[in-house]
Parts: C-alpha cells; sequence; structure tokens
C-alpha cells in the first residue's frame, strides 16, 4: 500500500476481566447498579451487563490527548484546543471554521474520533461497539455480530457473573494525632463517613467487542488508531480504577479490505493487557504514526496560527 491507500478495517476479538469490573449506571440509595444492555435470546429478552462502546471512546480519546501532549512536549494548551482534544469540542460561535478544518486535517486522531468546534461538526470514522459478556444467553448474539470469530463455549449464566461488594469512604481526621497535626474541625459539620455497594463483574468473565471503520482509514489513522490500542494495555476499564477495578486483557482480530463485504485473507492479531503484540504488519503503520507526531512537533511550532494556542516546553 502506498500513503494515499485507504481501507477499511474490521476488527473483533475476546477479552477477559483480570480484576473485578464496575462500568455503573444507576443508583439506589448507597447502591450503585452496572449499565446493562437488553438481549433477546431464545424467545426472552434478557439483561446482562456491558461496557458501553462510547466508554471505551472516551478512554481512547484521553489516551490519544496524553501522548500528543507528551509527544509534542506541549506545557500548554488553550481552553479551546484542550476541549477538542480531550472531550471532543466546544461549542461557541467564536471559532473560525478554518482552523477546525486545519486541526482535522494535522491531527489523525481526531479524525478518527471526531469533534465539534463552533457550530461546525466534524465526523469520526470509527464506530465501537460494546463489549458483551459472553454468557449461555449471549452466545447467539456473539456469533451473529461477530460471525468470523471463534468464540469459546460457554455454561455460565448472566445471573452468575454479577456479585456485590462494599466500599466505604470515612473520615480519616483521626490519623492527624499520629503525627502531632492539628486539623481545623467546623462545629455542627456531618460526618463523612459512609459505607456504599457496588455491583461489579466478577473476574474471569470472558467478553467480546468490535470496532470498525465508518470512513476508509489512511495508513496514518490506522497507525494512530493501533498507537491507541497499545496504550490502552496499561489503564483500567470501566471505572474505580483506583480502587482496584477494571483490568483487563484482550485479543483482537483485525482485517483490512477494500470494499464492505470483503474479508481479509491475512487477518491480523494484536494483544493488549499483560501482554502487548503486533502482528508485524500493523507494528509498521504504528510506527509509521509515531513517526509523523515526530514531524508533527515541527509544524506547529512554524504555524502562525498555533502560536497563542500551544505552548511547548
Amino acid at each position: 500500500m502506498t500513503e494515499n491507500d485507504r481501507f477499511l478495517v474490521k476488527a473483533y476479538g475476546l477479552g477477559e476481566n483480570l480484576l473485578p469490573l464496575v462500568h455503573s449506571e444507576e443508583q439506589v440509595g448507597n447502591r450503585l447498579f452496572l449499565r446493562r444492555l437488553s438481549i433477546q435470546s431464545g424467545g426472552a429478552v434478557v439483561a446482562t451487563p456491558v461496557l458501553s462502546g462510547n466508554s471505551f471512546r472516551g478512554a481512547w480519546r484521553d489516551l490519544s490527548a496524553i501522548h500528543l501532549t507528551q509527544a509534542l512536549k506541549i506545557a500548554g494548551l488553550s481552553k479551546e484546543l484542550f476541549g477538542v482534544l480531550f472531550s471532543g469540542g466546544i461549542l461557541t460561535q467564536e471559532i473560525k471554521t478554518e482552523f477546525g478544518d486545519k486541526l482535522y486535517r494535522l491531527f489523525p486522531t481526531l479524525r478518527l474520533f471526531g469533534f465539534s468546534f463552533g457550530s461546525t461538526m466534524y465526523a469520526s470514522r470509527i464506530g465501537v461497539d460494546f463489549a458483551v459478556p459472553l454468557t449461555v444467553e449471549t452466545m447467539g448474539y456473539a456469533k451473529a455480530v461477530y460471525p468470523r470469530l471463534d468464540c469459546p463455549e460457554t455454561s455460565v449464566e448472566a445471573s452468575d457473573i454479577t456479585a456485590m461488594t462494599m466500599l466505604t469512604r470515612k473520615d480519616d481526621e483521626d490519623k492527624a494525632i499520629l503525627i502531632d497535626l492539628e486539623v481545623e474541625k467546623e462545629e455542627g459539620a456531618p460526618p463523612t463517613q459512609m459505607l456504599f455497594n457496588v455491583e461489579y463483574i466478577v473476574p474471569n468473565t470472558h467478553f467480546v467487542h468490535g470496532f470498525r471503520s465508518m470512513y476508509p482509514l489512511t495508513e496514518l489513522e490506522l497507525g494512530a488508531l493501533l498507537k491507541i490500542l497499545e496504550l490502552s494495555s496499561d489503564r483500567s476499564y470501566g471505572g474505580m480504577g483506583s480502587k482496584g477495578f477494571g483490568k483487563m486483557n484482550w485479543e483482537y482480530t483485525i482485517e483490512l479490505v477494500d470494499r464492505p463485504g470483503e474479508t481479509d485473507p491475512k487477518p491480523k492479531t494484536v494483544k493488549i493487557g499483560n501482554e502487548v503484540a503486533f502482528d508485524s504488519t500493523l507494528e509498521g503503520y504504528k510506527q509509521a504514526y509515531e513517526e509523523h507526531v515526530k514531524e508533527l512537533a515541527e509544524t506547529l511550532r512554524e504555524d502562525g496560527d498555533f502560536a497563542n494556542i500551544i505552548q511547548f516546553k
């Protein structure tokens, strides 16, 4: 392929949570409940816990932005550009559309996820599916959505993969005396101690997941996507990662094709999590993106439009 080649990307794979997994949606009293998706199974509708596609996109967008700020040695950003990189845009009428066009052209990661700039919406080029636990009830879903994925048979039911655990948040002022520290106390203030219960997906649950290009990707856009996958190896999925939740392994099959409906005769593999491994072809695309980012630093420094928007170290 040449640098002007574009291709469609189809990715699908299996994951496993090594630690308890939390992706909460509803709170009732002091109890947090998992986000669920209703799936038809055997003539009945079953609610199964899921990781939303939007949670993947949000995490991937953050990882791409953090990588750019570090690789480009950025010390400061305008509020507007920070919003574009980390949040997917900023809604104001005071921004010039021409500058949004330039951002879309210069940053492959912004083309992947899209953004809003003033009154203009820039399209996302990838779509990300829900990650669904593999159970008896969801096996039909998995095989229908990912027909080329070799799903392991399971006897685990959706009702068996969740549990509740108790977490605490307490007043730690009594620790001050241990180091002879005085802490200002507010009279009549309510105690900060509390207990709450969190529903989680039990460790060693298997998931199916996929993502795909909505529009044909360039080699740099594919390389950017692969770089983000690599960076996601060290992150937690769902929420409460700092509390010991969310570590996962994933293994994806990636197909590169010219037209919808085609299959890749030589599908590629990506492993992320405890093991990070890329097919040699994919590794080449990822390295090309890394080189592009190095060159981008000089481009931005020389462009007067960024003089008051990016402060470099």
